[in-house]
């Protein structure tokens, strides 16, 4: 019986591993080019803010044939998944060629493309760690090639309207492409705005206009030349982490302490603006039939700032969730000892105290937001006694010029051997200002 079992095992394993060995049709072959195209990344609405830039998933190519890839691709994106714990720095996106993976963090920032959906997904293409590509060597984290030349755009014009309850509420786009004319010009353009006067998160709001604009030419039928320029200037209100006393107190886990009241209106400490107006030009040369010269130059200017509340002296701390506002600060209701008259008696008044804090936090919502109002009245009252300003809102700029060429030679030696060669030399200048 056990050798009958044994040999049962190896049956399976060698059926197993001769089924892994089978060519693909052109039909599979096919098939798996479009799920691949299908890999996902995040969008600004679940971007990390704890390093306060865009960044995108770490991602490893989520396709329909594996069910864990896709489910945990796109459904556990809120929760910062990361497959196989790899940090987002490990993913490369590549545009027209061109790696934009920033120098400084090492990372894309997908919000220099946001709102471009109609020019950006049709014409993505992922790839596996260390898979070999016509336009670069993928890391541990795989990679990401969008192809944004007009002459692969969609023929036609798409207009979207949508609306939904996350950063913004509402969004309208429109784009086009013409497709090679007889002439040998293609031309595509598209225009997006996403708006919200408040998000979900109370205090949020969001106003990003994108556009992308592109020509191509075919010079005779081995070179092309094309020229794209696109951007998303975005400005947003973000939302922030407290503890879990905070959200108690405000009775919400979406309690949000990064706004509060300015004569009746509400007001964010916490704004971003984000603007990376990018060029590439890139020139396609078919060598012959099996030889394909493709090389892109391209130029970024990314203008990134945050706001953030800023005190001198001896200003008490403005943030509303700061511990010492919390009624922990005074005492533990936790303590075991509670129980114990004599010990509530000698704690009477770190009890009224903690009393006091709950009510304070509870009866107006007023009260666990910013006082911007009391601020501006304090600021007021020191100038008036000749001191300096105690409390400033302060804005950090993270502005990069970045300068990239990349070009690579493919050649198709026969159906089994590949080769591709390039270069890619890029030099970025970052300025880190503070206001």
């Amino acid at each position: 019986m056990t050798n009958r079992v044994k040999l049962a095992t190896m049956v399976c394993c060698l059926a197993s591993a001769v089924f892994a060995q089978q060519p693909q049709t052109p039909a599979t072959q096919k098939t798996t080019v479009e799920e691949d195209n299908a890999d996902f990344t995040f969008t600004e609405s679940q971007l990390d803010e704890d390093n306060d830039a865009a960044q995108t998933v770490s991602a490893l190519v989520a396709t329909k044939t594996d069910p864990y890839l896709s489910k945990v691709g796109f459904t556990f994106s809120p929760m910062r998944f990361r497959i196989r714990g790899f940090d987002n720095q490990y993913n490369h996106t590549y545009l027209n060629g061109i790696m934009y993976n920033e120098a400084e963090r090492g990372r894309f920032s997908y919000s220099m493309i946001g709102g471009l959906n109609q020019i950006v997904n049709p014409n993505r293409e992922g790839s596996s760690p260390f898979e070999a590509t016509i336009y670069g060597l993928p890391t541990i984290g795989g990679a990401t090639s969008i192809n944004l030349r007009p002459g692969a755009q969609r023929q036609g014009h798409q207009v979207t309207l949508s609306a939904c309850n996350r950063n913004y509420v509402a969004r309208a786009a429109y784009s086009f492409a013409s497709g090679f004319n007889s002439k040998g010009w293609a031309f595509s353009g598209a225009l997006g705005y996403r708006w919200a006067k408040e998000g979900v998160i109370e205090g949020t709001f969001y106003n990003s206009l994108s556009y992308y604009l592109g020509v191509e030419k075919k010079l005779d039928d081995r070179h092309s030349l094309s020229l794209v320029t696109f951007g998303a200037p975005t400005e947003r209100g973000q939302q922030g982490a407290s503890t879990e006393e905070a959200y108690w107190l405000a009775n919400s886990h979406y309690y949000n302490p990064n706004w509060g009241y300015q004569d009746g209106k509400k007001r964010n400490s916490r704004v971003v603006r984000d603007y990376e107006p990018t060029a590439i030009l890139t020139w396609d040369f078919d060598i012959d039939e099996k030889t394909k010269l493709s090389t892109s130059a391209g130029f970024r200017y990314s203008m990134y700032s945050s706001t953030a509340l800023g005190w001198n002296g001896n200003a008490y701390d403005p943030r509303p969730d700061y511990y010492k506002n919390l009624p922990s600060s005074v005492f533990n209701v936790y303590d075991e000892n509670l129980n114990n008259e004599e010990y509530l008696g000698n704690n009477r008044y770190f009890l009224d105290q903690w009393q006091t804090l709950y009510n304070h936090w509870t009866e107006d919502k007023a009260n666990r937001q910013i006082q911007w109002d009391r601020m501006y009245a304090v600021n007021r009252a020191e100038a008036a006694r000749g001191g300096e300003t105690l409390y400033y809102q302060e804005r950090r700029h993270n502005d990069q010029l970045m300068a990239n060429l990349s070009s690579t030679l493919n050649r198709t030696i026969d159906n089994n051997r590949k080769y591709s060669v390039g270069l890619r030399p890029r030099t970025t200048c970052a300025i880190l200002i503070v206001v």
